[in-house]
């Protein structure tokens, strides 16, 4: 019985990669749609100082109202690299204001694919990444 217990309190109590993948993905879009910046940022691994510039450059041009993760396809964690990685593949909609062009974007579906690695801290934070329309993807497979 005391195995047991234990068995349930340490399911709990300890993540598996893909699970905090997860909690992190969910984070990304709750400060995306918040126009939070510095949160975003912080999401952006210590080995990519290029996209966290291209980051910066372009988030000041979108305000977000919308955006959501709906639905994950792919959480592909190789463990055997250092630092370990992973590769996500989801679609996400997001809606807002671009302001650059003064246009007005409502459910704007987006496929995208991030390739992150684990910090030194443990977090897991975005490497690289791509996205597309999802009926291409969609196409192309």
């Amino acid at each position: 019985i005391v195995l047991m217990f234990a068995g349930l309190i340490t399911e709990r109590l300890v993540k598996t990669d893909k699970e905090q993948i997860r909690e992190t993905l969910q984070e990304i879009a709750r400060e995306v749609k918040a126009n939070d910046h510095a949160g975003v940022l912080r999401h952006i691994h210590s080995s990519a100082p290029e996209i966290k510039q291209q980051a910066r450059a372009e988030m000041p041009r979108y305000k977000f109202d919308e955006f959501r993760i709906t639905k994950i396809h792919l959480i592909d964690v190789d463990a055997s690299t250092e630092p370990r990685s992973a590769v996500v593949e989801c679609n996400v909609v997001g809606g807002g204001a671009f302001h650059e062009h003064g246009i007005e974007m409502d459910h704007v579906p987006r496929w995208v694919k991030l390739q992150l690695l684990k910090e030194k801290d443990g977090r897991w934070a975005v490497a690289g990444y791509e996205h597309d329309d999802p009926q291409k993807m969609i196409m192309e497979r």
